[in-house]
């Protein structure tokens, strides 16, 4: 387990559609397809990041979102592990990655322009094209993500390595336009 739980699950209070306990099934279902990463990037992890969810032993954590708690740790689930939550926009991030080393997690995928600069940029794409894995889920009801992930699929340097639509049923989502979701693995090309 982890060493401190409090500060890395979060409540969700602040976005109430997403604090039911059918939510948590992304963050699960994303931490299967991340098993084999040495490193996980998230980026939009918000109160919930992926941490408390990753089952396997990799090298380093980095969740990156303006409203995410600030946290550290050198371990997870009593291994090594570098951990880092940074309440930031993940355009103020250096990322020192080597390519196809990291799984990159966008969960709930709803970016916004930082300033003058575009969310779909060269840094962005970059982390996209550079990745071992990207885990994406959305709610095609909301019009900025839905006109944004075709270009993220549409990526030359990536593949749907799978796609699945559910739709989240307890009583904080049901029949909002955040309840049925789009869900996306994508994997390099070959």
């Amino acid at each position: 387990m982890l060493e401190a739980v409090s500060p890395l699950i979060g409540t969700g209070d602040d976005l109430p559609h997403l604090s039911g306990p059918a939510a948590i099934i992304r963050q699960v279902i994303a931490a299967h397809f991340l098993r084999d990463c040495e490193h996980v990037i998230e980026i939009g992890g918000h109160v919930r990041p992926i941490t408390p969810y990753l089952t396997h032993r990799p090298s380093s954590v980095l969740s990156v979102d303006p409203k995410t708690p600030a946290f550290e740790s050198e371990q997870l689930n009593g291994h090594p592990c570098r951990v880092r939550h940074i309440p930031r926009k993940f355009q103020e991030i250096d990322y020192d990655y080597a390519p196809r080393s990291y799984g990159l997690v966008l969960l709930g995928y709803s970016l916004k322009p930082f300033g003058s600069r575009e969310p779909l940029g060269r840094l962005f794409y970059s982390l996209i094209d550079n990745a071992q894995a990207v885990v994406l889920d959305y709610a095609p009801e909301l019009e900025r993500a839905s006109s944004q992930v075709p270009a993220i699929l549409g990526r030359p340097n990536v593949r749907v390595h799978c796609r699945f639509e559910f739709v989240l049923d307890d009583a904080e989502i049901a029949g909002s336009p955040f309840a049925k979701r789009l869900f996306y693995v994508l994997h390099p090309v070959p």
